[in-house]
Parts: structure tokens; sequence; C-alpha cells
């Protein structure tokens, strides 16, 4: 009985040491296929980059976005957490600056991009030599620059070359490395750096020739451009004295229309005169403030001018609006006419502009200091009739009318009241079914006599029964 018991011990012994054997072999094969895995994925992930840079070199033809598109796809596929292209300067050989960064918060960005990194008197071979070996394997100043420079602990650097020469240095890397989530940077990881560099390059030397024949296309441009400077230089002081004629010529009729109706305006240019002549169907139309005399010792003489010129430019466009000539103003009152050159007058549209300035002031007269008020009234006078229309005299010619319809017309206005437009019995007939009139009887007239009268206001609109 002791003897097997002895026995079972010692087979006990030799199956636990041989299942420990074979637990270490698989703690080894699993660490071999993980490395393996690791490698399969690091190639994969080159793979993915390399295609996806061949897609990138066909599509993009200027440098940032080249390298932007670059550092994109390598923070995104390799999982880096920064990239940054260092940049030779033109005037320190040796000085190198950012020129495309990416994975850095903003802070650092500024920080970064202001950085300038020297190193010292190294060769670019010693830079290459430096760079390539690993990073812990012994003290190495240059990898505690780029560390202290760029923020980079961990990190791998690959050369950029144009024309054989070093250009810049592609330096791509991680804050932290621990398994399994951060795995250390190793030689495939290189691998696909430096084939990424090979990319860089020809994408560099695509981009540069694309500017140089821009460059090129853009000289020929210019030259194109100063031949036809020189061409329009020969006949440019032409076109200039065409063009001062052209607005001399503009601005001298623009102030004639401004002055004349266009008919007269016309025959005075080619005849140097104008006929006065009949014109059977006006009507003519006045206003006047009320109390004007009072209201210009109310306030200064400047105010009293800047209000007539605001309200007489509101005048002046209805009057446009409503197709009626200006005739002229003074002082406070506005005289306008229809039917005065040449086209047939339209009594209708005189009474609604006389409404509408009329509502203007009113309106007007409300934004007005309570004071104020009782001087932004008016009186508006309306009649129709033949008048003489034209111009007299040799010089400053001034558009006017003339006949008794014209003193019939301001009388209108003056034995109107504030606020109301006052018509003719001749205006009336012309325009009785297309206004509200108020019959105001006969009213005595300053050297008239007894006159019919009418206050007119706009047809009310009925309810439709």
């Amino acid at each position: 009985m002791n003897v097997s018991e002895e026995e079972l011990k010692r087979q006990l012994a030799y199956y636990k040491k041989l299942s420990d054997e074979v637990a270490g072999q698989n703690i080894r094969s699993d660490s071999t296929i993980s490395l393996l895995k690791r490698k399969l994925t690091q190639k994969e992930n080159g793979f993915t980059i390399l295609s996806a840079l061949h897609d990138v070199f066909g599509q993009q033809i200027h440098e940032k976005e080249f390298f932007t598109n670059v550092l994109e796809l390598i923070n995104i596929t390799l999982k880096m957490d920064k990239t940054i292209v260092l940049w030779r300067s033109q005037d320190q050989p040796m000085e190198f600056y950012p020129k495309f960064l990416l994975g850095y918060q903003k802070p650092e960005e500024k920080d970064i991009s202001s950085q300038r990194i020297n190193f010292s008197q190294a060769s670019d071979q010693e830079l290459i030599r430096a760079f390539l070996c690993h990073q812990k394997s012994e003290p190495n100043p240059i990898h505690e620059l780029i560390r202290e420079s760029l923020l980079l602990p961990n990190f791998i650097a690959v050369p950029i070359r144009v024309q054989r020469n070093i250009e810049s240095w592609l330096i791509s890397g991680r804050d932290q490395e621990a398994w399994p989530f951060y795995p250390p940077l190793d030689e495939g990881d290189m691998d696909t750096l430096i084939a990424i560099g090979g990319f860089l390059e020809a994408g560099l030397a695509n981009a540069r020739l694309y500017a140089s024949l821009e460059r090129a296309n853009q000289e020929l441009e210019a030259y194109n451009h100063e031949l036809e400077l020189r061409v329009a230089e020969r006949t440019k002081d032409l076109r200039i004295r065409n063009q001062e004629l052209s607005i001399e010529k503009k601005r001298s009729e623009d102030l004639l229309l401004n002055i004349l109706p266009k008919d007269t305006a016309d025959e005075l240019k080619k005849n140097g005169f104008a006929k006065a002549k009949l014109q059977e169907n006006a009507t003519i139309m006045f206003t006047d403030f009320v109390n004007f005399t009072k209201f210009s010792s109310a306030i200064s003489s400047e105010e009293l001018v800047a209000e007539l010129d605001h309200c007489f430019r509101n005048f002046d466009t209805i009057t446009t609006k409503y197709g009626l000539e200006k005739i002229k103003t003074i002082g406070d009152a506005h005289m306008s006419a229809s039917g005065v050159t040449g086209e047939g007058g339209n009594p209708a549209n005189v009474i609604r502009a006389g409404l509408e300035m009329r509502d203007f002031i009113e309106e007007y007269r409300k934004q007005k200091p309570e004071h104020l008020r009782e001087y932004f009234r008016i009186r508006v006078g309306i009649n129709s009739g033949p008048v003489v229309a034209g111009v007299v005299g040799l010089k400053k010619f001034s558009f006017d009318i003339w006949g008794d319809p014209v003193n019939t017309a301001s009388r209108m206005e003056s034995s109107s009241i504030a606020g109301k437009v006052n018509v003719s019995h001749t205006t009336y007939l012309a325009c009785k079914d297309e206004f509200d009139f108020e019959p105001r009887g006969e009213v005595s007239a300053k050297n008239k006599g007894d006159i019919l009268m009418y206050f007119v206001e706009n047809k009310k609109i009925l309810p439709f029964d």
C-alpha cells in the first residue's frame, strides 16, 4: 500500500510538471500569435492608407490640400494622436518650422506653430541615424528636443526628400504607450510611415510641378494683359474724353429736364427757343401751408428751410408718381399741373396727388412736438381749364403756365381750409363719378366773385351686398 501511494505522488508530480510545460508553451504561443496579429494589423493599416493615398495623389494638386488629407489619413488609420510636418527654413538650413500639423489642441497648436527647431550642426545623415534608432535604446538629445518642442513623447520621424535633398520631416506619434489599447510604436509603424513619406515626396513633386505650370500660365496671362494695356493706352485718352463728354451731356440733359418738360427741352435744344403753346385740358393744383408766417417766426431760418425741403421733396415724389409736372414753388406754396406738356391732362390724378400730399402732411405732423403741430397743415386747391404753357425770355429759362384757370386754381387753394382739398366746378364735372364730393355752394373768392366749390375725398368702397 505504501508503494502505491509513492507511485501515485510521483505520477502526480510528473503530470503537474508536464501541465506547467504545456501552459508555458501556450503562453508563448499566445504571445507569438498576438505579435503576429499586431504585425498583420499594421500591414493591413499600411495597405489601407497607401491605397487611400493613391487616390489622394490622383485628386489633390495643391500642396496644402495634399498634406492636410495625408495627415488626416495617418491619424485615423494608424491611430496616431498627433502628426506634424517640419519644413526646412530657407534662411537657416538646419532650422525647421511646423508647416502642417493635426491632432493638437487649440492652445497647443498656437504655441507649436510658432516654434523654430534648430538641429545645430547635425547633418541630414546624422539626423536620419538619430531618428531611425530606437527611441528607448539610449539617451538621444535630438529625440528629447522633439519631445519637448512638439509635445510628442512617443514618435516616429521619416524624411521627405525633393531631388534627393531632405525638404521636411514627417513626425507622427502617440501620447502614451501601454498594451493593449496603446501598443508601442515599432518597425512596422516605421515601415508604413517610410512608405507614406515616399508618397508625400511624389505628391509634393506633383504639386510643385502644377504650381510651376500655374505660375507659367499666370506669367503668360500677365504678358497678354500687358499687351492689352498697351493697346488700350492708345485709345484711353479718346475713351476718357468721350466718357467725360457723355457724362457732361447727360448731366446737362438731366439738369434741363429737371427744369423743363421733355418736349419743351427738346424744342429748345433743336431751335434755340421754345414757343409757348395753348393746352386745352390742363388741371392746376396749388398747395399752401396754414399759418406759415407765424411758423417762420417760431423756428430758425435753417430749420424752416429744412422742413420745407423735406415736405417739397415728398410732394415732388407724389407728383411724379401721378404724372404731374411740377411748375414751381413760391415760398411755402407748391404748384403743379397735368396736361401742360402736350399730353392729355388727367384731373383725377391731380386730385389723387392732392389727397396724398394732404395725407402725408397729416401723418408728418403727428411726429412733431405738440406746440408745432398746428403749423403742419396744408390747404389744397384744384381747377381745370385751358392755359398757355412754355418758357419766356433769353436767360434762366423757367417753364410756366398762364391763364385765368391758373388764377382760379390759386383761389381754390386760398378758399380751402386746413386738411381739405378744394376743387372748382370744372374739375368736379370731370371727376364727379370717381370721388366723393361735398358741395360747398358758391363761395366768394378774391377778385373772382362767387365760385362753385367742392371738398373732395377718395370714394369709399362699400361692402358687397
